[in-house]
Formats: C-alpha cells, sequence, structure tokens
C-alpha cells in the first residue's frame, strides 16, 4: 500500500476565511457529513456485509461537547480510500462519481471551516489495512498561506473501515444546546428514508434519532359520510420535460399548522426542501395559509432533474418547480380520487370521548371564572340598555350611516316564499350591537332581508384567535340562524320576534 504523506488543499488562502461567512444552517453543515458517511455505504453495501459476516449495521454519531467546546463526527461506512483520499481535501475538487449526496465535493471543506477553526480527520478504508490522519488549522492556513497539509499514516488491521471527524475551537456558528432539539428533528427527518429502511441508524450525544410517521386520514368522502372509508394517500409517478417526481401525497388525520403539514421534497433520497418545520407548501397545492387543506396536505416527493444549491437546501429552477406544482393539482384533483378537495371540504365527526373530556373543560372552567353576584351585576346592567330607548335609538342612527365594507346576497326559499337575504360586514366601534336587522318590501321577492355585522364589535377583540377568515365562520353560521329564526317566528306565532335580537346583542355586550 503506498503512503500518502501529504495532501493539497491548494486554493487561494484568504477563500477559506469566507466561508466562515456562507449562508448556512446548522443542519445542513452537520448534514455534509452525514451525506459523505451515507455515500461511502451506499457505493460500498455488499463489501461492508461481507466484511463484517452478514452482521453490519452502518451507523452515524455525532457528539457535540459544549464543556470541552468540540463536535465529533463518527461513522462506520468504508472510510475514504486512496483514490478519493486527495480530492477530499481539495476545495472544489468534485468527485469521480457525483451522482450521489457528495457532488460538489466542497461539503466537509466548507462544513467544517464554517463551525470550527480546527478539525481533523481519521479514517481506514475498507480492505487497505492504512489508517490516515489529517489536521487543518484555520489560522495557520491563513497566516503560512499553507497549500500541504501532511498526513500521518498507521497500519491497521485490512478489516478496519471508519471515518471520524472532531472539529475544536467552534464557531460562532456551532450548534447551542437550546438549538438540540430543532436540530435532531430536522436531521432525522432529512435522512428518514434511509433510517426508515433500517440502512442506518443515527444517533446524536448518543440518542438514536426515530422518524415518527403521520397518521394518514381514512374516512369517506366529504359529501358522503356514510359512505365506504378510504385511506387518502395518492401515489404520484409523474414526468414533464426533464423533470420527474415521485411518491406521495396524502391528508393528515389530524389537523396540523406547524411541523407535519406540508411536503418534503427529496432528492438522492434526501430532503432538500421541506425537513422538519420549514416544510413547503405551494399554493397550488396547499391553498391559503390557515386554510383546511393547508392544515391537511402532507407528502414526500423525489425530483429529478432539478439542480440544488451549494448547501442542499433548497432548488435552484423555483419558477419550474412551481409549474410542476401545479401540474400535480390537477393530479390530485381527479374525479374518482379527488383528494384535493377532500382535504378542504372534510370535517372529522366529533367522537363521544371528545365530546366528554371537552364537556368536563367547560365546566371546570366556569367554575373558575363565575361569580354570582358579577353575573347578577352584568344581567342587571344588559336588562336597563334593554329598557333604554336612546341606546336603540342611537344605535339605529349609526348603523344606517355606517359604511359597507363588503356584502353578499342569497335568495332563500322559505315556507313556499322566496326571500333575498344580504349580509352587509360594517367595522364602527361607536355601534353598541354586534349586528343589526331590517326587513324591507321587495317587488321581487316576499321580503328583502339586509341583517349588518359589526366587525369592530368588542366581542371579536375579545378572543385573541380571532383572526382569520375561517376563525369568524362559526359565529356569521349562528348569525345567519339568527336572523332567519326571526324570520320565520311571526308564522308560528310569535309577536314582537325582534326583542331576541335586541336582548342577544345586549346580553353579548356586557357578558
Amino acid at each position: 500500500m503506498s503512503n500518502i504523506n501529504t495532501v493539497s488543499i491548494k486554493i487561494q488562502t484568504g477563500v477559506y476565511g469566507q466561508f466562515r461567512n456562507l449562508n448556512n444552517k446548522v443542519w445542513f453543515a452537520l448534514g455534509e457529513y452525514v451525506d459523505n458517511a451515507v455515500q461511502s455505504f451506499e457505493n460500498n453495501k455488499l463489501k461492508l456485509q461481507k466484511a463484517n459476516k452478514g452482521k453490519y449495521q452502518f451507523e452515524v454519531r455525532i457528539n457535540i461537547d459544549w464543556e470541552n467546546n468540540f463536535i465529533k463526527i463518527y461513522d462506520n461506512a468504508a472510510g475514504i480510500d486512496t483514490k478519493n483520499f486527495q480530492r477530499a481535501f481539495e476545495p472544489a475538487n468534485i468527485p469521480i462519481d457525483n451522482t450521489g449526496l457528495h457532488e460538489f465535493g466542497m461539503g466537509m471543506k466548507t462544513a467544517s471551516i464554517w463551525l470550527a477553526d480546527l478539525w481533523s480527520v481519521r479514517t481506514a478504508a475498507l480492505d487497505e489495512g492504512e489508517e490516515r490522519f489529517v489536521e487543518f488549522d484555520l489560522k495557520k492556513v491563513l497566516e503560512e498561506e499553507k497549500e500541504l497539509l501532511k498526513v500521518k499514516n498507521t497500519d491497521t488491521p485490512k478489516g478496519t473501515h471508519f471515518t471520524e471527524i472532531i472539529l475544536h475551537n467552534l464557531s460562532k456558528n456551532a450548534p447551542s444546546s437550546y438549538q438540540m432539539d430543532k436540530i435532531k428533528k430536522h436531521l432525522v427527518s432529512i435522512y428518514r428514508k434511509f433510517i426508515r429502511k433500517g440502512d442506518m441508524k443515527l444517533f446524536i450525544n448518543n440518542e438514536e434519532l426515530v422518524h415518527e410517521e403521520p397518521e394518514i386520514l381514512k374516512a369517506p368522502f366529504y359529501n358522503n359520510l356514510h359512505g365506504k372509508s378510504i385511506e387518502w394517500k395518492k401515489e404520484i409517478n409523474f414526468s414533464t420535460g426533464k423533470y420527474k417526481v415521485k411518491g406521495f401525497i396524502a391528508i393528515l388525520n389530524t389537523m396540523s399548522t406547524s411541523e407535519i403539514n406540508g411536503l418534503s421534497l427529496f432528492r438522492r433520497g434526501r430532503v432538500i426542501e421541506g425537513s422538519h418545520d420549514e416544510k413547503y407548501r405551494p399554493k397550488s397545492i396547499c391553498g391559503q395559509i390557515g386554510s383546511p387543506r393547508y392544515k391537511r396536505i402532507f407528502g414526500e416527493l423525489e425530483l429529478e432533474g432539478f439542480a440544488v444549491s451549494f448547501n442542499k437546501g433548497s432548488f435552484q429552477e423555483q419558477e419550474d418547480l412551481e409549474a410542476l406544482m401545479e401540474a400535480l393539482q390537477t393530479e390530485i384533483s381527479s374525479k374518482d380520487f379527488d383528494l384535493y378537495t377532500q382535504a378542504e371540504k372534510y370535517i372529522k365527526p366529533k367522537t363521544a370521548e371528545s365530546n366528554v373530556k371537552v364537556a368536563k373543560s367547560i365546566v371546570n372552567n366556569l367554575k373558575k371564572t363565575t361569580s354570582q353576584a358579577n353575573l347578577k351585576s352584568k344581567v342587571d346592567t344588559s336588562i336597563k340598555e334593554i329598557e333604554s330607548k336612546t341606546l336603540a335609538s342611537n344605535n339605529e342612527k349609526l348603523i344606517k350611516k355606517a359604511k359597507t365594507i363588503d356584502s353578499h346576497e342569497d335568495i332563500i326559499d322559505i315556507k313556499g316564499e322566496k326571500y333575498k337575504l344580504k349580509v352587509e360586514l360594517i367595522t364602527e366601534p361607536s355601534i353598541s350591537d354586534l349586528y343589526s336587522l331590517s326587513i324591507e318590501d321587495d317587488e321581487l321577492f316576499a321580503k328583502k332581508v339586509i341583517y349588518k355585522i359589526n366587525l369592530a364589535h368588542p366581542f371579536f377583540t375579545r378572543f385573541e384567535k380571532l383572526k382569520k377568515e375561517e376563525d369568524y365562520q362559526p359565529i356569521l353560521l349562528i348569525i345567519r340562524s339568527l336572523v332567519l329564526a326571526e324570520i320565520i317566528a311571526p308564522s308560528q306565532g310569535t309577536k314582537n320576534a325582534g326583542n331576541v335580537r335586541i336582548n342577544f346583542n345586549s346580553f353579548l355586550r356586557n357578558m
């Protein structure tokens, strides 16, 4: 075996100093070491199994020691062999086979300098019987304008195979303890396919990372809740031009707005965009932010034909990617399996158990917050306002003057007669009623019913959760139902049905 005594790091040395300022994220930097280890494993699977007599498990271990200020990355893949050792240290020396995960020939170098001032590599390649050690001191390289690093060679048994990288004198880019949970979740998300297959075990500070699989919705179609239950998962195998996409898009059993919903985009088996809480959520697939579709759709898509950024954190051809997503929207909207509409319109029935839990929680809260004396005071105040003709008159004048933000009309058949039902949305803080109602004669309809909802009412500002359009929907449905109830009440013999609305507005204002 021929000894390697030095390795070239030839580049204008000032460039090394700039590596520290690259726009990167710590999980992408650590991922560069995992990529190299995975590729070494993939290239030598059979040899590794044979060398270990069929009892081999590929592992990558990342240990971060804040007390002693170092990071150690160890893998038991096939090591860096003679053919690739020189290349591994020369910046931008692209691998002979660049179709794998270490395609740019920059990963280990840039990540190590980004994370630390001093780093070393110790490795033994499978079947070579030699261990090699190299140390890179950034300050010395810059000061002495080094172009060569010395390599220490040691004989070792031929069955030895590993790579160990130790980063000392960590930079400000290095992970802090409070980032660890997020780093773990990103890394297990990025390499989930290798972990899922059992090909790799990934450890951080001796904790094995396990990817939790989201539960897919199994339910009938939204407009036939008594129909056959369906697993809402669509297999994708689609191509257009030079681009190919394969994987699945599915609906979550339980809505999510943080880590689970959205798409993960893979290339060569690892996530490029969409790891952990940074999921890819194109509007064409996931809909508006906060919509049911946005909260329900998730998936994994393996892409071909796209180039990636230097840190493998994003795809380059974003416009083409968006066009591809628009094409996929048609794929998941087919009439025979309309996943797109199901994600938007399906409402999960509440179970008896969940209702019991909610009921108990409501009662417990009422016991804590309701005071008999305070309740009596609020009721007395409301009754005084109900009996005050001045307040009612002022509200009526203000409502007539209030500018309509927007409106919507429906034609509704009530007991054989058609009504025009118009809702007008206003925003007027000086109006103390949540909603008002006026009924007018109309030439084409039995009656024209106009009800105005005041979005500036204190009720809407009292609850922080009322932020998006969907948050208002339940309240709007209740108001519409109260309006319809008031319309139909006279035909049932009720006199002065409008008193319910007046009383409702007053109690709501004071409770």
